[in-house]
Formats: C-alpha cells, structure tokens, sequence
C-alpha cells in the first residue's frame, strides 16, 4: 500500500507548482506533486490545486490557490486542515513591538504563522494580511495582543493598525517573563498571543513623550547608520507625537 502523504501539490501550471514548492520547502513540510487524478492526490491528507484542476476532488481536503499566490492565505488554509482545526475558540495575533517586531498567529494554542518584521507600518500590513485570510474562512473576529515591553514601539504599531481594526479587537499585554537570553521575536509574539491582555483605551497609542524616549529613537538612528547621522531633538519629538512616520526615520537614515 502507497504510504499516505500530509501534502500533495496538484497543478501542471509550472510557475505555480514552483512557487507552492518554494513556499512548502520553507516550511520545511513534506510534499509530493501528482496529478489532480493521481494516486497521491487521492490519499493526502490535503491537496493544493487551483480551481481549474480541484474538480473531483475531495473538497474537504483542498486549498485552492490562483496564479498570483497568496503566500498567507495558502499557508493558513494549509496548516488548519493539517492541525484538524474547523470551529476554532481562540484566534490572536500575538505582536512582541522593538526595532524588530515579530508577529505570531496562533489558532486554539496552535501556531499558525509567525513572521520578523522590521517597521511598525510592515508589521501592521503582515497582521492585516493575516486577519483577512482568517476572515476568508471563519467568522469569529481574531484578537490583536500587542506587548508593551517597549512603550514606544507599541505606540507606533498601534498607530499603524487601528485606523484597520475595531478597537475592541485590541489588547495590551504585559511582556514580563516573555522574552529570555536566546530567545527570538517570533518566540516572544506566540508567549504575548497566549497571554491574557488588557483592552485597549483611548489612550494607549499615545503615550507621555519623555527625554528617555528622544534619546532612545538618537541612540536608534546612529545604531542604525553606525554613527555617520543623526537626527534632532525636534525630529525625534515629531517623530513620537505621531507628525512624522518611524518610516521618514527609517528613509532618513537609507
């Protein structure tokens, strides 16, 4: 008897097989690719084809993908049917903010997806991207718990995302004992996302500008260009009351 594979890739468009490989071989998953009738296809545990090529399939087992893939809607759908996960209780997007953001969605103590990001306003667009491909399949509105070891930089994530998301949605989580000697961003996010936060107020996204924050984001620009610029006190304070964008700071210092 042919021994049962987790994942089957069934397409004979080549640059979709090949960028569904390149995305599977990331996630280190194994794999066959067959023809939509194969054998393989037929015992896999979950088939991905695109909507041309799903027909006689088991739907129940399928991820459909289209020409321009969608990387997180793909892999989303793909680790739910592998993880069983149907009619989930929790949903939460777990952001652990600093001058690298990592990001976790975890789905009923799963982890699901987790991703570095290097700007609040990239981390935001990831967890947005993340929220839509949940809404694509589950109705239940996913939670957003944003650590709060750095005032800052949850302020300038949270700057960045609630204009896109009801504000009940959102959560501030206490970042003590979440991040330890060796351990990584996407490692603290998935500790924040299992984290029972507070609700977010009116408030929270703009926070007492004080002298440690001006100096933190100088310290910040001169680590980051290894000292060959520097910005200045008003542009710091711009930059913290929200006038100018952490990205200007970034492009500034490109």
């Amino acid at each position: 008897m042919m021994p049962r594979s987790e994942v089957a890739v069934a397409t004979r468009n080549p640059k979709t097989l090949y960028l569904v490989m390149e995305v599977l071989k990331g996630l280190e998953l194994d794999f066959v690719v067959c023809e939509p009738g194969g054998v393989e296809c037929q015992i896999a545990k979950v088939i991905i084809t695109t909507s041309d090529e799903a027909r006689g399939l088991d739907p129940e087992r399928v991820v459909i993908i289209d020409d321009e893939l969608n990387e997180d809607s793909m892999v989303i759908a793909l680790m739910l049917h592998l993880l069983d996960i149907r009619k989930p209780t929790n949903i939460v997007v777990g952001v652990d903010p600093g001058m690298r953001f990592g990001l976790a969605l975890v789905i009923d103590g799963n982890v699901i997806r987790t991703r570095i990001s290097s700007s609040p306003a990239k981390a935001a667009r990831f967890t947005l991207r993340w929220l839509a491909a949940v809404n694509e399949i589950f109705s239940q509105e996913p939670v957003i718990r944003v650590g709060t070891g750095s005032s800052m930089f949850a302020a300038f994530f949270l700057r960045e995302i609630t204009p896109h998301v009801d504000n009940t949605s959102l959560e501030l989580v206490n970042e003590e004992n979440t991040t330890k000697v060796s351990e990584s961003d996407m490692s603290s996010a998935i500790l924040i996302a299992m984290r029972q936060g507070q609700s977010l107020k009116e408030s929270d996204d703009i926070f007492e500008i004080r002298e440690s924050h001006v100096q933190s984001l100088k310290h910040l620009v001169l680590d980051i260009t290894n000292g060959t610029k520097r910005i200045s006190t008003a542009d710091a304070q711009a930059v913290l009351l929200g006038d100018k964008s952490y990205e200007w700071l970034l492009d500034t210092t490109g």
